[in-house]
């Protein structure tokens, strides 16, 4: 017989089964970890790359080791072929079909990130946002991969004889678990873009929120009537402007669905669970705001809803109406709120929505077919393991056991998460709103419900601030600096901080004394006195600086400050934290900055390369113990140079004139700093780039996100842009 052609040859074989082993590895690490982590579109390339590649390079291995085996087979006949040559031929093939079917699964969980939440609003981020913010995006081509799979047992089934082990029925029930599970999460696709609660949300709360401010309801409650949970098509009615709920629904305290001041109505009354766990009312109102935020981010231009209510601002300035505090505000309080409601957001669209929210059902046999997946895929570890169908070589060994065991923790993680998550916490909590009498009724059931409640959720959101220094970058550089930066920006290369209380109620406490009126951080900086020439740093209209030289400028004034302090009191610590957060921003997330992007990051590079002139290696020293009067004497002498950038002499006139003004009341110097950066963070954060924190988002979260969320829902949206409020 003549010999296999040259496509089935041993080596082409074996190029095409390494080739797979390595694409296998690469599809699940990057599935399982890059949806989230790596948001940058050279790895989303690489992913679609290899799963194109995968699926015609399995087949036509396939193909080559079939050709293969009959090329064996009949030498056997004419004793010039080993039979253990064909049972290995055998073995490669259901070594690679199990490769296969192990990626379809592992891979589906991860490929169905829309899906399973089910209509996901179009990314603000990928720059394609209607107006109505509704895009499915299921991964139908996922599904279109079993009948291929399907067709490739078929061909390999004659072939199960030569493998002593009944693959044929686990090959079979285990393709069509995932089938089952893939075509589950569609189908809660579907229903879900049709659903009010999630598809058709953002248009629902736009709508809604718009007629309670036209109807004049918002007045006649502290707390905002916001929609926390339970939209229902019998809820709504159509609109020449939208869709609008129903009055009669509104004033139904029994209704399923929930609003935010019967929630606090059931708190205050002494409802059980809410009563004892106070988190709990606070989650259900960073659910609602969360809608809100959602109608923002799925394109839906601002509207006169609760974001430009006097009602809301003072809402947000009574600290949301802490409970129990007196009407005092709580930063912390305020904070963990916006944490939540941003939680919500990042796994809105960057995580799988557990299936959990869409209702019980879904949930149920979500979990049986994961448990099953596990089951079977132990199960076939095992099969592979004692019947010897896997490859005595250690690579192939190596790659099928590590699918195994991948897909089993992916599967676990998947119930896990979903379980633990603040989804499955809001939507036991609607069951419970809806049936509350019931469960009364059962004090055993209400008891493990509570205790069920104070799951703690794995963390979504960075509650951190990344740090940066003009004057001495080599303090908060990462110093794995090119892969990181290729996977996470330029944000990846610089070390952060925990976003401390005293940052926050910094923050906080800037807002409420200016009730909602941004300052450039002019406030901060009228209390200097007249001593200092405000002519040299732009006064006059035609001389006003950027936003970004500005910050500069504050920045390296309050590093020379800082050097000259004797004390590290509290205001200290926070005005350097946040004079470092800012110069972080201008190094890696201009576009979160006022000023263009492309500007504040080329004006970033001639300032930092100026420095770099003016001190030479000093700039890059790592030493801690550097903040001595020598070295201050030094950095202002080197900076104040007429030769020096502009922003360089007049960061030097600032700390120049800190030092000297405030030498013997540190404690002074050190609260207008901190005055000046909180009200900066109040005047920056208001932007209409909903682009730029939706990818923010991707990374962690930024705590700037969480301010523009903040001023988002006390109803400040723009800038002040009279001369007034520019101050220098």
């Amino acid at each position: 017989m003549a010999p296999p052609p040259a496509l089935s040859s041993d080596n082409l074989v074996k190029a095409g089964l390494i080739a797979a082993a390595v694409l296998s590895v690469l599809l699940v690490v990057l599935s399982t970890y890059g949806r989230r982590r790596c948001s940058h579109p050279a790895v989303r390339l690489l992913v679609l790359g290899a799963s194109i590649i995968y699926l015609p390079l399995t087949s036509q291995t396939i193909s080559s080791l079939l050709r293969k085996r009959e090329y064996e087979r009949s030498n056997i006949s004419g004793n010039k072929s080993n039979p253990d040559d064909v049972k290995e031929i055998a073995r490669e093939m259901w070594t690679l079909l199990l490769w296969f079917l192990l990626i379809l699964i592992i891979k589906g969980n991860a490929d169905m990130a829309a899906a399973t939440g089910g209509a996901t609003a179009a990314l603000p981020a990928s720059g394609d946002v209607s107006i109505d913010g509704q895009r499915i995006s299921p991964s139908v081509g996922h599904l279109f991969q079993y009948p291929v799979l399907a067709y490739l047992i078929l061909k390999c089934l004659p072939e199960v004889n030569w493998v002593d082990a009944p693959l044929d029925t686990i090959f079979i029930a285990f393709t069509a678990l995932g089938l089952a599970k893939t075509l589950l999460k569609l189908a809660a696709s579907y229903g879900a873009s049709r659903s009010f609660a999630l598809g058709k949300n953002a248009r629902l709360i736009a709508g809604y929120m718009s007629s309670q401010l036209l109807d004049g309801d918002e007045g006649q409650e502290q707390v905002p009537r916001y929609i926390v949970m339970g939209e229902r098509k019998e809820h709504v009615r159509k609109h020449p402007q939208g869709y609008r709920v129903k009055q009669d629904v509104l004033d139904n305290k029994f209704s399923s669905l929930v609003t935010l001041d019967r929630v606090w109505l059931m708190a205050k009354h002494g409802d059980s669970i809410l009563a004892e766990r106070r988190q709990l009312r606070d989650l259900c109102l960073s659910y609602s705001l969360f809608k809100i935020l959602r109608r923002r981010l799925s394109g839906y231009p601002n509207l006169a809803d609760s974001g430009s209510s006097q009602q809301s601002l003072e809402f947000v300035l009574r600290g949301m109406d802490s409970f129990g505090a007196g009407g005092a505000a709580n930063s912390d309080r305020v904070f963990r709120v916006l944490v939540d409601e941003l939680w919500f957001a990042s796994d809105f669209y960057y995580s799988p929505v557990p299936l959990c929210i869409l209702g019980g059902w879904c949930t149920v046999l979500n979990c049986l077919f994961s448990v099953l997946i596990m089951a079977g895929a132990m199960r076939v570890g095992l099969i592979y393991r004692d019947k010897g169908v896997v490859s005595t070589k250690k690579p192939y060994q190596y790659v099928t056991y590590s699918l195994l065991v991948v897909t089993v923790l992916v599967e676990m993680w998947e119930i896990l998460s979903g379980l633990w998550s603040n989804w499955a916490k809001m939507a036991l909590l609607g069951h419970y709103f809806r049936h509350e009498s019931a469960w009364r009724r059962y004090s055993c059931i209400h008891a493990a419900i509570s205790a069920f409640l104070r799951l703690r959720p794995a963390r979504r959101w960075r509650d951190k601030m990344g740090q940066n220094s003009v004057l001495e970058p080599g303090r908060f550089r990462k110093r794995f600096g090119f892969l990181t930066e290729k996977l996470y920006g330029r944000a990846g290369l610089m070390r952060s901080v925990p976003v401390s209380e005293a940052v926050k109620d910094a923050v906080l406490r800037s807002l409420l004394s200016s009730h909602g009126r941004l300052s450039k951080g002019g406030a901060a900086a009228r209390r200097f006195g007249g001593k200092l020439d405000w002519a040299l740093y732009g006064s006059q209209k035609s001389d006003r600086s950027s936003t970004a030289e500005l910050i500069l400028m504050w920045h390296i004034g309050t590093r020379l400050f800082e050097m000259k302090s004797t004390t590290a009191s509290t205001d200290m610590v926070v005005a350097s934290h946040l004079s470092n957060y800012f110069a972080y921003l201008v190094a890696a997330a201009p576009e979160l900055l006022p000023d263009c992007a492309a500007y504040t990051e080329e004006r970033y590079k001639e300032v930092a390369k100026d420095v770099q002139a003016a001190l030479g290696r000093e700039a890059d020293d790592d030493d801690r113990g550097d903040s001595t009067a020598e070295r201050y004497e030094r950095l202002v002498a080197a900076l104040s140079a007429t030769s020096r950038d502009t922003v360089l002499r007049r960061g030097a006139e600032i700390g120049r004139h800190l030092v000297k003004e405030y030498a013997r009341d540190e404690a002074s110097g050190s609260r207008i700093l901190v005055e000046f950066w909180s009200e900066m963070l109040l005047y920056v954060a208001p932007s209409e780039n909903i682009k730029g924190h939706v990818q923010a988002m991707a990374r962690g979260g930024e705590f700037v996100t969480l301010v523009w969320a903040l001023l988002f829902h006390a109803g400040i949206t723009t800038r002040p842009e009279t001369p007034g409020t520019a101050i220098v």
